[in-house]
């Protein structure tokens, strides 16, 4: 007869929150078994310190190729496919970041900056309200139209990219069959891109990727595609998803975005804030131990698949002072939701620069938004990225 263990991820409280099975692991079992959707269990780390110990500490492999591997989920996951970079272990993970180490530089994200500035107002000259869904019109329009310049390729097809989207990131409803076709089609669709600005002159992530060497070396084209897919995926996924949480967090209650009409200069602050607490996935990719290895809560022994929480660390009450609170001029230690170590996310430069452009835009044109629901009445997706499925803002 299965153990019976509480199963991860969690179901998500009251608007989106984290639900109290957090705090009570934090206090009582910071590193507490969990069945995982695949039905395989694992470690839970929910503390800061054991987090940023699972997420650096080499001894924990994302090498999972070999038999009997422990799964995250069942079907077609991404988080196994040993060809893409967020599931290498050095020295071969080394060689693949160290080719994509001028792609999504803090200078390069800076130049971007006045490009995304006039994407965002575009889009916001474009509204027709006077309420305006912000997930479906703006959050991911936004984030798919910069991603799409950021690598390089504007114009690209949006909705099929939304599409093979959603059918390839785990939601525990879709066929292997079908997720393996949706698989297919969007690798044809990244060779064509590929091929389309091979030859051509540009500033792009993809031609960065292309041109990109190190002594010789450089990405094959099996490696160009899979991590094309990677970044457009994580690329306006997580960006979108967040921003949606983010709308509803500074509106519910409003006097959060009143501070930042008044006092803009908070923003930057301000979503190093939203990004702690409105993680729209928990879990980082699962690891394994290759040998026991020493935690402050304790020991994962060697074989034993772990995941580092997200929100966990985001919420310890031994690093936030009143974690659960939106405190827009917060002063304490960096959030984890970009993860750590050599896995840490490509594109957290760009989602930074996204996200305080838009609020920026918002609260410069829009300075009386407000929801046009109530905010315990909003429904949530059951998808990896857990985010309202629609909000409704009032523009004036």
């Amino acid at each position: 007869m299965a153990e019976e263990l509480d199963s991860f991820p969690f179901p998500l409280g009251p608007r989106g929150r984290p639900v109290d099975d957090y705090e009570r692991r934090l206090r009582e079992c910071p590193l507490g078994n969990v069945r995982l959707q695949s039905g395989d269990v694992a470690r839970l780390a929910v503390r800061y310190d054991d987090v940023v110990k699972v997420l650096s500490d080499q001894r924990f492999s994302r090498n999972l190729t070999y038999e009997g591997a422990p799964r995250q989920a069942d079907g077609l996951d991404f988080t196994v496919d040993p060809d893409i970079i967020m599931n290498m272990d050095p020295p071969r993970h080394t060689r693949l970041r160290r080719l994509l180490a001028g792609t999504l530089t803090p200078r390069k994200v800076e130049e971007w900056r006045p490009r995304v500035r006039t994407m965002a107002n575009k889009m916001i000259d474009g509204l027709e309200g006077p309420v305006v869904d912000v997930v479906s019109t703006i959050a991911f329009p936004f984030a798919v139209e910069v991603i799409s310049e950021v690598m390089g390729v504007p114009g690209i097809d949006a909705e099929r990219i939304r599409h093979w989207s959603d059918l390839l990131l785990p939601s525990g409803g879709l066929g292997i069959e079908e997720q393996t076709a949706a698989l297919m089609e969007f690798a044809a669709y990244c060779v064509e891109l590929i091929e389309q600005v091979r030859h051509l002159p540009g500033d792009g992530v993809l031609q960065t990727m292309i041109q990109a060497r190190y002594e010789g070396d450089r990405l094959t084209d099996d490696e160009l595609v899979r991590n094309t897919i990677g970044m457009f995926l994580a690329g306006h996924e997580t960006t979108g998803s967040v921003l949606s949480r983010a709308f509803l967090r500074l509106l519910a209650p409003r006097e959060h975005y009143d501070r930042l009409v008044a006092e803009p200069g908070l923003i930057p602050g301000a979503v190093e804030e939203l990004l702690r607490v409105e993680v729209p996935g928990d879990g980082a990719p699962l690891r394994v131990a290759l040998e026991d290895v020493e935690l402050a809560s304790g020991t994962i022994r060697k074989g034993e698949a772990v995941v580092a929480s997200f929100v966990g660390p985001n919420y310890d009450p031994s690093i936030y002072d009143a974690p659960r609170e939106l405190r827009l001029d917060r002063d304490e230690k960096a959030h984890l939701t970009f993860g750590r170590g050599v896995h840490f996310c490509l594109g957290a430069n760009l989602a930074r620069m996204e996200m305080q452009e838009l609020i920026a835009a918002f609260v410069d044109r829009y300075p009386r938004l407000s929801l046009a629901e109530d905010p315990d009445e909003v429904e949530w997706t059951d998808s990896a990225f857990k985010r309202p499925s629609r909000l409704l803002l009032n523009l004036r």
